[in-house]
C-alpha cells in the first residue's frame, strides 16, 4: 500500500506540526507492505518521513523536480524520479500512490492538495485522499472550500473527494471504511 505524502520541506516550521507528523508516521510504518512516496527531501516534515521509513526497512520512492536533484544525495536508501516539472511531478505521484496524504505545509502542500482533489474530481481517478488536521493545519483550507460551497463555486459533492483526520482514530476509521485495512 503506498501512501503518497504531502508536507512541509521548511524546516524552521513549528515543532507542532513535526510531531503531529511523527505521531501519524509512527503509525503508518507498522501497516502491512507500507511503501511511501514522497517528494524527495531530507529535511523538515519531508525528511522525517524519509526516516521513518528508513528506520522500519520500507521501500521508499522520492520524486523530485530538476531544481531539487541534489538533495537525492542524502537520501540514499529511494528510489527517485526527477522530473522536469512540478505538474509532471503531481500527476505521477498521484497515480503512483493508492493513499494521498496531506501533512503539514505551505503553499506546494496546498497545490498539491487542490491538484489531487480536482485530478480525482475531475477524471475519477480512485484515489484516497486524506487530510490530516491533528495539528489544525488545514483549518484555513477547509474554510476556503467552505467559503467555494457556500458562493456556489463548488457545490457539497466536493467532500466526497476528499476526507479529513483530526486524530487517529479517525484516520484509522477512514482506512478501514475505504478496505484500506
Amino acid at each position: 500500500m503506498r501512501f503518497t505524502i504531502s508536507s512541509s520541506s521548511n524546516d524552521s516550521i513549528d515543532v507542532k506540526y513535526k510531531e503531529s507528523a511523527k505521531h501519524i508516521l509512527d503509525y503508518i510504518i507498522t501497516l502491512p507492505n507500507a511503501e511511501l512516496n514522497w517528494g524527495s527531501c531530507s529535511i523538515s516534515i519531508m525528511g522525517l518521513c524519509y526516516e521513518a521509513f528508513k528506520k522500519a526497512k520500507l521501500p521508499m520512492h522520492g520524486y523530485t523536480s530538476s531544481k531539487y536533484a541534489d538533495d537525492i544525495n542524502n537520501l540514499p536508501e529511494a528510489d527517485h524520479k526527477i522530473f522536469a516539472t512540478t505538474y509532471d511531478l503531481k500527476k505521477e505521484i498521484l497515480y503512483d500512490g493508492d493513499i494521498i496524504l496531506m501533512l503539514a505545509g505551505g503553499t506546494g502542500t496546498i497545490s498539491e492538495f487542490f491538484g489531487h482533489l480536482e485530478e480525482i474530481r475531475s477524471n475519477d481517478a480512485n484515489k484516497l485522499l486524506v487530510i490530516w488536521n491533528e495539528d489544525h493545519s488545514f483549518d484555513s483550507t477547509l474554510e476556503l472550500i467552505k467559503d467555494l460551497v457556500s458562493r456556489n463555486f463548488n457545490n457539497e459533492s466536493i467532500y466526497n473527494y476528499f476526507k479529513v483526520a483530526n486524530n487517529l482514530e479517525e484516520f484509522k476509521n477512514i482506512l478501514k471504511e475505504n478496505g484500506k485495512i
